[in-house]
Protein backbone atom coordinates (compact mmCIF):
# COMPACT_ATOMS: atom_id res chain seq x y z
CA UNK A 1 0.00 0.00 0.00
CA UNK A 2 1.51 3.80 -0.75
CA UNK A 3 1.04 5.50 1.39
CA UNK A 4 1.78 8.95 -0.12
CA UNK A 5 -0.88 10.93 -0.88
CA UNK A 6 -1.08 15.00 -1.05
CA UNK A 7 -3.71 17.34 -1.32
CA UNK A 8 -4.26 20.96 -3.06
CA UNK A 9 -5.17 22.93 0.04
CA UNK A 10 -2.77 26.13 -0.21
CA UNK A 11 -2.75 27.90 3.46
CA UNK A 12 -1.70 31.47 4.11
CA UNK A 13 1.28 30.26 5.81
CA UNK A 14 2.82 26.97 6.47
CA UNK A 15 4.48 24.06 4.40
CA UNK A 16 2.25 24.46 1.07
CA UNK A 17 2.89 28.07 1.25
CA UNK A 18 6.55 27.46 0.72
CA UNK A 19 6.60 24.77 -1.88
CA UNK A 20 6.20 22.03 0.32
CA UNK A 21 3.35 19.00 -0.39
CA UNK A 22 0.96 18.08 1.90
CA UNK A 23 -0.50 14.43 2.71
CA UNK A 24 -3.28 13.64 4.81
CA UNK A 25 -5.15 10.16 5.88
CA UNK A 26 -8.16 9.74 7.68
CA UNK A 27 -9.65 6.90 9.62
CA UNK A 28 -11.77 5.87 6.24
CA UNK A 29 -8.18 5.19 5.08
CA UNK A 30 -6.03 3.34 7.68
CA UNK A 31 -9.34 1.43 8.93
CA UNK A 32 -8.63 -0.75 6.11
CA UNK A 33 -5.03 -0.69 6.47
CA UNK A 34 -3.16 -4.05 7.51
CA UNK A 35 -2.85 -4.79 11.12
CA UNK A 36 0.45 -4.56 11.55
CA UNK A 37 0.85 -1.68 8.70
CA UNK A 38 -1.45 0.52 10.71
CA UNK A 39 0.48 -0.26 13.78
CA UNK A 40 3.40 0.63 12.23
CA UNK A 41 2.60 4.20 11.21
CA UNK A 42 0.95 5.43 14.53
CA UNK A 43 3.79 3.56 16.58
CA UNK A 44 7.04 5.48 14.59
CA UNK A 45 4.99 8.44 14.28
CA UNK A 46 5.83 9.87 17.51
CA UNK A 47 9.48 9.53 16.89
CA UNK A 48 12.09 8.04 18.94
CA UNK A 49 12.01 6.91 22.66
CA UNK A 50 13.90 5.51 25.05
CA UNK A 51 13.38 1.93 24.95
CA UNK A 52 14.41 0.07 28.57
CA UNK A 53 14.20 -3.57 29.35
CA UNK A 54 11.15 -3.88 32.59
CA UNK A 55 12.53 -6.64 34.59
CA UNK A 56 9.89 -8.70 36.21
CA UNK A 57 10.06 -11.91 38.12
CA UNK A 58 8.06 -15.21 37.67
CA UNK A 59 8.97 -19.04 37.41
CA UNK A 60 12.27 -16.98 36.10
CA UNK A 61 13.01 -13.17 35.05
CA UNK A 62 11.52 -11.63 32.73
CA UNK A 63 12.78 -9.05 30.22
CA UNK A 64 10.58 -6.60 28.37
CA UNK A 65 11.29 -3.73 26.26
CA UNK A 66 9.13 -0.85 27.20
CA UNK A 67 8.75 2.48 24.63
CA UNK A 68 5.63 3.70 26.47
CA UNK A 69 7.56 5.40 29.41
CA UNK A 70 5.90 8.67 30.91
CA UNK A 71 7.55 10.91 33.58
CA UNK A 72 4.54 10.74 36.08
CA UNK A 73 6.47 13.15 38.91
CA UNK A 74 9.63 13.37 41.01
CA UNK A 75 8.06 14.10 44.17
CA UNK A 76 7.24 11.53 45.06
CA UNK A 77 9.33 9.96 42.24
CA UNK A 78 6.82 8.00 39.99
CA UNK A 79 7.29 6.80 36.49
CA UNK A 80 4.21 5.40 34.05
CA UNK A 81 5.10 2.50 31.78
CA UNK A 82 2.19 1.84 29.26
CA UNK A 83 1.63 -2.26 29.15
CA UNK A 84 -0.03 -4.50 26.12
CA UNK A 85 -2.84 -7.09 26.74
CA UNK A 86 -1.59 -10.15 28.57
CA UNK A 87 -0.69 -13.05 26.48
CA UNK A 88 0.93 -16.48 26.92
CA UNK A 89 3.77 -15.24 25.07
CA UNK A 90 3.78 -11.91 27.51
CA UNK A 91 4.28 -12.24 31.13
CA UNK A 92 4.77 -9.38 32.67
CA UNK A 93 1.22 -8.14 34.22
CA UNK A 94 0.68 -11.53 35.36
CA UNK A 95 4.15 -11.38 37.08
CA UNK A 96 3.58 -7.87 38.67
CA UNK A 97 0.11 -9.43 39.77
CA UNK A 98 1.77 -12.40 41.63
CA UNK A 99 4.87 -9.48 43.01
CA UNK A 100 4.94 -6.02 42.77
CA UNK A 101 8.12 -4.99 42.44
CA UNK A 102 10.56 -4.41 38.85
CA UNK A 103 13.36 -2.94 37.41
CA UNK A 104 14.08 -1.11 34.71
CA UNK A 105 17.68 -0.63 32.51
CA UNK A 106 18.55 1.47 29.37
CA UNK A 107 21.00 -0.23 27.64
CA UNK A 108 23.65 1.14 25.33
CA UNK A 109 22.88 1.08 21.94
CA UNK A 110 24.97 -2.03 20.88
CA UNK A 111 22.56 -4.18 22.53
CA UNK A 112 20.12 -3.52 19.83
CA UNK A 113 19.75 -7.14 18.49
CA UNK A 114 19.72 -8.12 22.15
CA UNK A 115 17.07 -6.40 23.03
CA UNK A 116 14.79 -6.18 20.01
CA UNK A 117 14.89 -10.11 20.03
CA UNK A 118 13.76 -9.58 23.92
CA UNK A 119 10.14 -8.72 22.65
CA UNK A 120 9.40 -12.55 21.49
CA UNK A 121 6.82 -14.07 23.09
CA UNK A 122 8.64 -16.49 24.65
CA UNK A 123 7.10 -18.86 27.12
CA UNK A 124 7.06 -18.13 30.66
CA UNK A 125 9.55 -20.91 31.59
CA UNK A 126 12.34 -19.04 29.37
CA UNK A 127 14.13 -16.13 30.76
CA UNK A 128 15.11 -13.36 28.27
CA UNK A 129 18.27 -12.64 30.33
CA UNK A 130 19.55 -15.98 30.03
CA UNK A 131 18.49 -16.66 26.41
CA UNK A 132 20.04 -13.32 25.36
CA UNK A 133 22.92 -13.45 27.42
CA UNK A 134 22.74 -10.31 29.64
CA UNK A 135 24.48 -10.59 33.08
CA UNK A 136 22.10 -10.07 35.61
CA UNK A 137 22.45 -9.99 40.12
CA UNK A 138 20.27 -9.21 42.99
CA UNK A 139 20.12 -5.13 44.02
CA UNK A 140 20.83 -5.03 47.69
CA UNK A 141 17.87 -3.67 49.08
CA UNK A 142 14.99 -4.41 46.72
CA UNK A 143 13.82 -7.77 45.43
CA UNK A 144 14.81 -7.11 41.91
CA UNK A 145 17.26 -7.64 39.53
CA UNK A 146 20.33 -5.41 38.28
CA UNK A 147 21.56 -5.66 35.08
CA UNK A 148 25.06 -4.15 35.25
CA UNK A 149 25.22 -3.67 31.85
CA UNK A 150 22.30 -0.85 31.90
CA UNK A 151 23.41 2.62 31.42
CA UNK A 152 20.62 3.21 33.96
CA UNK A 153 18.77 1.14 36.27
CA UNK A 154 15.52 1.63 38.12
CA UNK A 155 13.94 -0.24 41.28
CA UNK A 156 10.46 -0.36 41.11
CA UNK A 157 7.13 -0.70 43.10
CA UNK A 158 3.78 -0.65 41.47
CA UNK A 159 2.32 2.41 42.80
CA UNK A 160 -1.42 2.03 41.03
CA UNK A 161 -2.81 0.52 37.78
CA UNK A 162 -4.70 2.32 35.34
CA UNK A 163 -7.05 -0.05 32.96
CA UNK A 164 -8.15 1.42 29.21
CA UNK A 165 -10.41 0.52 27.09
CA UNK A 166 -8.64 -1.07 24.33
CA UNK A 167 -7.01 -3.74 26.92
CA UNK A 168 -3.91 -2.03 27.59
CA UNK A 169 -3.26 -0.86 31.37
CA UNK A 170 -1.30 2.34 32.40
CA UNK A 171 0.81 0.96 35.36
CA UNK A 172 2.20 3.86 37.69
CA UNK A 173 5.41 3.03 39.46
CA UNK A 174 7.26 4.41 42.52
CA UNK A 175 10.69 4.97 41.96
CA UNK A 176 13.06 3.44 44.69
CA UNK A 177 16.35 3.71 43.73
CA UNK A 178 18.56 4.42 40.94
CA UNK A 179 21.73 3.54 39.74
CA UNK A 180 23.80 4.77 36.81
CA UNK A 181 27.24 4.86 35.23
CA UNK A 182 27.50 8.15 34.70
CA UNK A 183 26.42 11.12 36.71
CA UNK A 184 23.62 13.71 35.80
CA UNK A 185 24.57 17.59 35.43
CA UNK A 186 25.05 19.62 38.42
CA UNK A 187 21.62 20.62 37.12
CA UNK A 188 20.19 17.51 37.41
CA UNK A 189 19.51 16.82 33.49
CA UNK A 190 20.32 13.14 32.45
CA UNK A 191 22.24 14.27 28.53
CA UNK A 192 23.73 10.54 28.85
CA UNK A 193 20.66 9.29 28.07
CA UNK A 194 20.06 10.51 24.42
CA UNK A 195 22.96 7.80 23.61
CA UNK A 196 20.86 5.12 25.35
CA UNK A 197 18.96 2.89 22.59
CA UNK A 198 16.00 4.21 21.60
CA UNK A 199 13.31 2.98 19.26
CA UNK A 200 11.29 4.33 16.41
CA UNK A 201 7.92 2.02 16.64
CA UNK A 202 8.84 -1.53 16.94
CA UNK A 203 11.65 -2.36 14.88
CA UNK A 204 13.51 0.66 14.25
CA UNK A 205 16.25 1.82 16.43
CA UNK A 206 18.62 4.86 16.87
CA UNK A 207 20.11 7.40 19.44
CA UNK A 208 18.52 11.10 20.89
CA UNK A 209 20.68 14.24 19.29
CA UNK A 210 20.40 17.36 22.06
CA UNK A 211 20.31 20.72 19.94
CA UNK A 212 22.81 22.29 22.84
CA UNK A 213 22.36 22.89 26.31
CA UNK A 214 19.26 23.26 29.10
CA UNK A 215 17.55 26.70 27.87
CA UNK A 216 16.63 28.98 30.19
CA UNK A 217 13.11 28.64 32.28
CA UNK A 218 10.52 29.70 29.50
CA UNK A 219 8.49 32.72 30.36
CA UNK A 220 5.72 35.19 28.77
Amino acid sequence: MDFRRSHGRQWRNGPIAHGMSLSEWTTSEWSHWPRHQRGHFFNSLYGARIVPLLVTEGQVWNAAPMSQILHVGADPARVGILLRPETSGHQTRKNLAQKPWASLHAMPADHVDQVHQASAAYDEDTSELDRLGWAYEGWPGWPVAYLPEAGWSLALEVHEIHELSNGTALYVFDIHAVRAVHDPLPSGHWVFSASLLHSIGLDQYGQAHILGGPRPYAKP
